[in-house]
């Protein structure tokens, strides 16, 4: 029975940590810059194969090391890819001059942009926050390089009653 319980140890840790190091992940949301989407103190899972495969697209929420900060994580929407034009023009953020369909934001002004065109460039993303007034994202640091994704959102793993795949 002992023999037994340690083989079992002896393989389900190496797989659990093989898992976490490369398949997925949790990670806690920390501040308000993706509500009414994600709250401070949540939970999520992320799947890292994914974006090392390329498979990345509009829509994605994912986590990514902070161009302004190393040290840190952070967690936004993927509004566009490489190759789009990113206008923010009062409250509308526009993709290659088509109104993006957002029904998951805090609608917001963009004053300090006003009308101008970002162009992503391959092996970019640009990131912005649903709560737009709370979120620091390409609007302060610019497009983010594809590199610096740590992983694709899965799931709201906590709190369990918030339970919820992306």
């Amino acid at each position: 029975m002992l023999i037994e319980g340690l083989l079992v140890l002896a393989i389900a840790f190496p797989l659990a940590l093989g898992l976490h190091t490369f398949v997925t992940q949790v990670y806690a949301v920390s501040g308000h810059s993706m509500e009414p989407t994600l709250h401070d103190g949540e939970r999520v899972v992320v799947d890292k194969i994914r974006p090392a495969l390329g498979e990345l697209q509009r829509g994605d929420l994912v986590i990514f090391v902070s161009p302004e900060d190393p040290s840190k994580n952070l967690i936004k929407r993927i509004i566009a890819i490489a190759g789009d034009e990113v206008e923010l023009i009062g409250d509308q953020v526009l993709i290659n001059g088509v109104p993006l369909q957002e029904d998951y934001i805090h609608r917001t002004l963009f004053p300090d942009r006003p009308g101008e065109v970002t162009v992503v460039k391959p092996g970019h993303l640009f990131m912005l926050g649903d709560n737009r007034p709370q979120s620091r994202d390409s609007r302060q640091f610019g497009i983010i390089p594809i590199e610096s994704i740590r992983g694709k959102v899965l799931m709201r793993l906590w709190p369990l009653d918030e339970f919820t795949i992306f």
